[in-house]
């Protein structure tokens, strides 16, 4: 059986041990996203930390998404909001994304690998890194971190084979500080989305420059 311990925030990268390959909780909403946009049909996501980098992507013909304070950037094609790239992929379905977030992209630049897990895929993350050792990182951010615990706790017992009360997940996520910025600035409907658990299949992960679904690749 392997070992995983959780830790928070961005410095958790510099405590990783070199053969190490960490599990990134962002629920709210930068891994939800990610989550949502592969079970849906893009194919590759591309962290990007900086606005020239984005719209570089975007001259290329890549869909941009990227949000600060939670609010859509100026002049990108999307926010970080499942509700919206869903309703996107209906009109206008696309395989490439460019991604860039408050929390979430500055933590994954800093690292060589990474599987994404959120509230939606926790069960097919689980499943990928059972009986390995694993540092779960929550990222959390200026309102909090609840949400993300919420996850990497109930991910946890998946690991340990422990019962843990699903429902505590939703109701972690529809409490958090993060859930209210959200209500406030209008994106509600995220919120509802996202404070589910186990809808998607979807293993995302980061080889260093790109996101994919290796749950695809594996033939899962």
């Amino acid at each position: 059986m392997g070992s995983c311990r959780i830790s928070i925030g961005r410095e958790a990268a510099d405590k990783l041990l070199p053969a190490e390959t960490p599990v990134v909780i962002d629920n709210l909403r930068a891994s939800s996203t990610i989550v949502t946009a592969l079970s849906c049909g893009v194919e590759e996501i591309t962290p990007v930390a900086l606005d020239e980098e984005a719209f570089y992507f975007k001259d290329q013909g890549m869909v941009i998404a990227g949000e600060a304070g939670g609010v859509k950037l100026s002049g990108y094609d999307l926010g970080n909001s499942t509700v919206e790239l869903l309703q996107r992929m209906k009109q206008k379905p696309f395989k490439r994304m460019a991604f860039k977030t408050s929390n979430m992209v500055p933590l994954l630049l800093r690292l060589s690998r990474a599987w994404i897990c959120s509230s939606l895929n926790l069960r097919a993350v689980a499943s990928q890194v059972m009986g390995k050792d694993v540092p779960i990182i929550a990222v959390g951010g200026e309102h909090g971190v609840a949400e993300d615990l919420a996850v990497a706790i109930a991910l946890h017992a998946h690991l340990l084979h422990a019962p843990f009360d699903e429902q505590l997940i939703t109701h972690f996520i529809q409490e958090s500080s993060a859930a209210r910025h959200l209500h406030a600035i209008g994106c509600h409907d995220d919120v509802d989305f996202i404070a589910r658990v186990n809808i998607y299949d979807i293993i995302p992960y980061y080889d260093g420059q790109t996101i994919r679904n290796a749950a695809a690749s594996s033939g899962r």
